[in-house]
């Protein structure tokens, strides 16, 4: 079979709403066509008679009646027929069965039985009979409104920790792979069939909801702000050209204004400051003066300068103090980026009290490291009020672990605990690191059998740039902007040391981020994620490079899940959120496969918990 392009494959797949199965087939048939190639080859030297190399393969359809989608079959199995891969016709039963080389490949991708037992370890089965079989990210979609999962996958990618690894190195490795699943979480859940009562955020959570968004935006503050002109004549036709040039002048302006705000409300903050001094200075000179009269001799001599009536400025004092009280517990880096929503909230002071202050204490260090490492010149706007404050955080942002009402500390300093002979290093890449020592030039992760400019998803074209592509799975990560993840690394408090945060809100659906690393393969021993099919497996190692994903921990109850996803004909690996709310750590099911290696106890803390009775 040249192709997976066979009209019945490609009917059967459309039918079950399994776009990747035809790639499937074509890596099992090539499987077998190697199998048999290396049988001829032996035969050859040793004499033996050669076989037909070129044997004829079928696609054996099968089916079992279960009561759930994830219970097991029930019964015999039915025959449902059989499709020639050579020729790409149906042939009508009986068939006499066609024995191929490797018969467990071709059974394990060339049928399509729902069988969930199939995917199990014979030997973990006899040695636990009456153990709970729990399936790992599995969010099942309603089956009136969307894709049905297919079990012969899971069974494809459970088998590929043991089996498929075993093929890249020879014999079977120890090493504690991560379990990738294969199936989205969607938007919204079809199986909730009435809302459910939400509660609505409060100012204060408004309030550090959109500090957070304004550190993760790619507003640029300046000191200096200034009359910006185009160099472009743009009262002409709005060609492209006009058009890039009016885009680049709306965004400097933009910046500008953000940063003509930040400076107001500095100033206006550190007013607050002076005033109360002036008032301590009037009453030292004037002693016979109550507090009172000290403070409107001093809003007398400010409406002086200012040219306001006293009520008036007494009215904006109220919103100034709130800047200073905000300024006072989050720190500069709190006030200068939040959003314009703070000047309603000063106004009406609705929250104003003990419980948003030591909110804002808490996150004071957060504030500063995602302002020093994201914004490295928003320092400078200080100056206007002559303050020199020096940086703090340099680097990558995700380079400082925060703690709660602490000072964030280095990254390596947090596995001072290992005892490495080098110390801890870790380098901050973006995408992933080819191995030209095992794979050469040729990336693994690539599928030949895939249309480069297709999703196997929504079916709509993928482009790397952004004007082109119309492919919407996941445009924070593929084909539109890119912004950095709202996310930290920080300290847990139930001895897991660091874990992964979540600074925004994570709607269901959408993706935090890529799985990166070194990809390579044969690696035992250490924790890595799997990649691939059979035949063509990979892994992504994070021991020296990576992103924040290495920091994410295990829960048996978690509010995200690995994926695959296909961008550009490239398999990717993904994180995407189940639900996840500004503030709750971000954690996946790392799978049943890599726990069984380990001998440490699970320190998830929920009451669903799989892990939590060893003995660490």
């Amino acid at each position: 079979m040249d192709s997976v392009a066979l009209p019945l494959v490609s009917q059967l797949s459309n039918i079950l709403q399994n776009p990747i199965f035809p790639a499937h087939l074509q890596s099992a048939v090539q499987a077998v066509r190697q199998s048999q190639d290396r049988k001829q080859k032996r035969a050859s030297k040793d004499g033996g008679s050669e076989e037909d190399g070129d044997s004829q393969l079928f696609l054996r359809i099968e089916a079992s009646l279960v009561h759930k989608e994830t219970s097991s079959a029930q019964g015999s199995r039915l025959t449902l027929g059989h499709i020639d891969l050579r020729s790409g016709k149906a042939v009508p039963l009986p068939l006499t069965p066609v024995s191929t080389p490797d018969s467990r490949i071709s059974t394990e991708y060339a049928t399509t039985t729902i069988d969930s037992n199939k995917c199990r370890d014979n030997e973990d089965a006899q040695s636990y009979p009456n153990k709970r079989r729990k399936t790992i990210s599995a969010l099942r979609p309603a089956k009136a409104t969307t894709i049905h999962p297919d079990r012969s996958v899971d069974c494809e990618y459970e088998s590929l920790s043991s089996a498929a690894a075993a093929d890249s190195s020879g014999s079977k490795p120890s090493v504690r792979q991560v379990h990738s699943d294969t199936r989205f979480p969607q938007r919204k859940n079809p199986r909730q069939e009435y809302s459910l009562p939400v509660l609505e955020p409060t100012s204060a959570d408004k309030l550090i909801a959109g500090i957070w968004r304004q550190l993760h935006s790619p507003v640029k503050l300046s000191r200096l702000p200034s009359i910006i002109q185009s160099n472009t004549d743009i009262r002409t036709g709005v060609s492209l050209e006009v058009f890039r040039e009016v885009n680049t002048l709306c965004l400097k302006y933009y910046n500008q204004s953000q940063s003509s705000r930040a400076l107001e409300m500095i100033v206006q903050a550190y007013w607050v400051e002076c005033f109360e001094a002036r008032v301590a200075v009037i009453r030292l000179e004037k002693p016979q003066l109550s507090i009172t009269d000290a403070r409107m001799m001093a809003l007398k001599e400010a409406c002086m300068v200012l040219d306001w009536k006293e009520k008036d400025l007494r009215n904006r004092m109220a919103i100034w103090r709130g800047y200073k009280e905000i300024k006072d517990t989050g720190g500069w880096a709190c006030l200068i980026f939040a959003s314009t929503g703070i000047y309603r909230f000063c106004k009406y002071r609705t929250e104003f009290g003990e419980g948003l202050f030591t909110r804002l204490r808490h996150l004071r260090s957060s504030f500063e490291v995602a302002a020093d490492t994201l914004h490295p010149g928003w320092r400078d706007l200080l100056q206007v009020i002559r303050q020199d404050n020096s940086i703090a955080y340099h680097g990558h942002p995700h380079e400082w672990v925060t703690m709660s009402e602490e000072v964030a500390v280095p990254l390596p300093s947090t596995y001072a605990h290992l005892n490495l002979p080098q110390g801890f290093h870790y380098q901050f890449i973006d995408v992933c690191v080819l191995d030209h020592a095992v794979f050469g030039n040729h990336d693994p992760r690539h599928v030949p059998e895939l249309d480069p400019d297709l999703c196997l998803v929504c079916k709509a074209r993928q482009s790397d740039e952004i004007d082109k592509n119309q492919c919407l799975c996941f445009p924070a990560l593929f084909g539109g902007v890119r912004h950095p993840v709202p996310v930290q690394v920080f300290r847990t408090s139930t001895g897991k040391n660091n874990g992964v945060i979540a600074r925004c809100n994570f709607e269901r659906g959408t993706v935090i981020g890529e799985f990166t690393g070194l990809i390579t393969n044969g690696i035992e021993g250490v924790d890595v994620m799997l990649g691939g099919s059979r035949g063509r497996t990979y892994q992504i190692y994070q021991g020296q490079m990576g992103n924040f994903t290495r920091f994410i921990n295990h829960s048996c109850r978690p509010n995200s899940q690995f994926q695959r996803f296909y961008w550009r004909g490239m398999e990717r690996i993904i994180v995407v959120s189940r639900g996840i709310m500004a503030g709750t750590e971000i954690t996946v099911d790392y799978s049943d496969n890599y726990w069984r290696q380990l001998s440490k106890k699970c320190l998830c803390g929920e009451s669903c918990c799989r892990f939590a009775g060893r003995e660490g």
